[in-house]
């Protein structure tokens, strides 16, 4: 059985430098042994699924100004058939020039009528805050997605020159921002249906690894569970849940006994205090793109979708583990945009975040 112990930040901070600190921020759980299970590397196979692989670019900007009113989209070009067109254009500035420029990933719950967006402060940043939109007020009060798409833009915008409007102070009102805190990478923001709880992975790609619940109310992390999957597996960036309340993410292997370049996806629960992961013990033989930037549950079909840019793959729940090729969907896409992530809504509505600049894209079918 693994222990956890419950330490506070306050009380790190006493341990840490023989004083006490007069603010308590989230409880830390850090758990001993490791979280992932044990497996048998000869056991481990792959299914051989069409390579769809779509190699690094240039990102392009899907703007010439960037209070757009009119949608663009994207379609695929080879797979499954998917058109995306824009419906939520994004804040792109705030207090300064593009300092809402970096979004990471997003959270949509299933009424798709409100949003979470974890933004960096930069590329490269593990700093940023996440912001809660409520989709359905401005939708239907502002008409963000139809007669008025530029609204988001132009409240914020017009905050950054200290000349906000009345109908700009009015949008804001269904905006909460919340604080800086260290964020890690950004892209594992990702909602649990089961319970409704917000997690993200705090520290990817290192042995020693670390999850963080997030108040939906006050957008700060409340709870640290600090763990080892094991001391020659690293985490995975991204992070998401399934209807049961199980925990998904995926890597790509580097080589050796697994083949390079397969994907490998591991399955486990975020407890109270504990984490446990199992890889699930076949992966896809090819990625979809160079850069793994997200992973997402669509409860409509009850599958898994491995985004990178400009390349979907997908899988079902049902068939982890035993998958046969033909099971196995993906999806190339023009524009050549930067894909953030993407989410479904309860009827299947996919809505995906692209950048350059951030904006929602809604699919046009309920199928893919």
């Amino acid at each position: 059985m693994r222990k956890a112990v419950l330490l506070t930040a306050a009380a790190t901070a006493a341990l840490l430098f023989g004083g006490t600190t007069t603010l308590a921020h989230a409880k830390t759980y850090t758990q001993h042994g490791n979280a992932l299970a044990n497996y048998n590397v000869n056991k481990y196979k792959t299914v051989k699924n069409k390579n769809m692989f779509v190699k690094r670019y240039t990102f392009q900007q899907s703007y010439s100004n960037i209070f757009q009113t009119s949608p663009t989209s994207i379609s695929s070009t080879k797979g499954k058939k998917v058109t995306f067109k824009s419906n939520v254009f994004l804040p792109v500035t705030y207090n300064r020039s593009a300092d809402w420029g970096n979004p990471q990933s997003e959270v949509l719950t299933k009424d798709g009528k409100t949003l979470y967006e974890l933004i960096t402060t930069s590329s490269q940043s593990t700093e940023g805050w996440i912001v809660r939109y409520n989709l359905g007020a401005l939708r239907s009060k502002f008409g963000i997605s139809t007669s008025h798409m530029d609204a988001l833009r132009r409240a914020t915008y017009d905050h950054s020159v200290n000349q906000m409007t009345s109908t700009d102070k009015a949008i804001m009102k269904y905006i909460k921002i919340g604080p800086k805190f260290n964020t890690g990478h950004g892209q594992s923001l990702a909602m649990n249906p089961k319970n409704g709880q917000l997690w993200f992975i705090g520290a990817p790609v290192k042995i020693h690894s670390n999850v963080q619940q997030v108040s939906t109310k006050t957008l700060k992390p409340t709870k640290k569970i600090k763990f080892m999957l094991k001391n020659t597996v690293t985490m995975g960036s991204n992070l998401t849940f399934d209807k049961k309340g199980n925990a998904y993410f995926f890597t790509y292997s580097n080589g050796g006994w697994a083949p390079k370049g397969a994907v490998k996806i591991y399955k486990g629960k975020i407890n109270k205090k504990s984490v446990k992961f199992h890889l699930v013990m076949q992966g896809l033989r090819y990625r979809p793109g160079t850069k793994p930037q997200s992973i997402a549950y669509n409860v409509k079909r009850n599958r898994l979708y491995f985004v990178s840019d400009s390349s979907i793959s997908s899988v079902p729940v049902s068939k982890l583990g035993h998958l046969k090729a033909k099971q196995v969907e993906a999806t190339n896409l023009n524009g050549k945009r930067e894909f953030e992530g993407i989410q479904f809504t309860k009827n299947g509505a996919g809505y995906l975040m692209t950048n350059k600049g951030a904006e929602l894209m809604k699919t046009t079918t309920n199928k893919f």
